[in-house]
């Protein structure tokens, strides 16, 4: 499933009659939002059934006063399930970008395996946040992590890329893209 410039709320529940817990599969979201623009998004996966596996992978851009915020949240509610959130972003100019990624194993879950990974990095006068979550509300777990970096786009990257007759724009340009892939 990919959604394109997300807005609003949306909520997935992956249950024991899901194609992704009967075949293993995960159920893979793509979230992407390159376009100028601030925007605001909550999504919410809750994993029901056994074995419900869903990864998500964010990528977003914010530029000149864009205002972007998503939030995203898996909710462990079974047996044997996996989630990962990762949410890679770059802001420029006078933008903000933020992420908030929360992995929830409720007292239904029983061997679960979570992981939640954010980062951005700051070009000009940007800014950003960081608000990775883990709550674990039971002893059965299998594996639960987090992490979070953000840092302004390095110097000695910059550096390096002009010393090889590339241009400060076409640096930044290329650190970003790298970043975001």
């Amino acid at each position: 499933m990919k959604l394109k410039n997300p807005t609003g709320t949306k909520r997935i529940v992956i249950d024991n009659n899901d194609v992704t817990t009967r075949h293993g599969a995960p159920l893979q979201i793509t979230l992407e939002d390159f376009d100028r623009g601030s925007r605001e998004f909550n999504l919410e996966v809750i994993l029901k059934g056994e074995n419900a596996h869903c990864e998500i992978q964010g990528r977003a851009t914010a530029q000149g006063e864009d205002k972007k915020i998503w939030n995203v949240k898996q909710v462990f509610e079974g047996k044997n399930q996996i989630g990962k959130i990762e949410l890679r972003g770059t802001a420029s100019e006078k933008s903000f970008l933020q992420f908030d990624g929360t992995a929830e194993l409720t007292h239904k879950s029983v061997d679960a395996d979570a992981q939640v990974r954010e980062k951005i990095i700051l070009f000009d006068e940007a800014r950003g946040k960081l608000l990775p979550i883990l709550t674990v509300k039971t002893d059965k777990v299998l594996g639960a992590s987090h992490s979070a970096s953000i840092a302004p786009v390095s110097e000695d990257q910059l550096l390096y890329l002009q010393s090889r007759g590339i241009s400060q724009k076409e640096a930044e340009n290329v650190l970003r893209e790298g970043f975001l892939k």
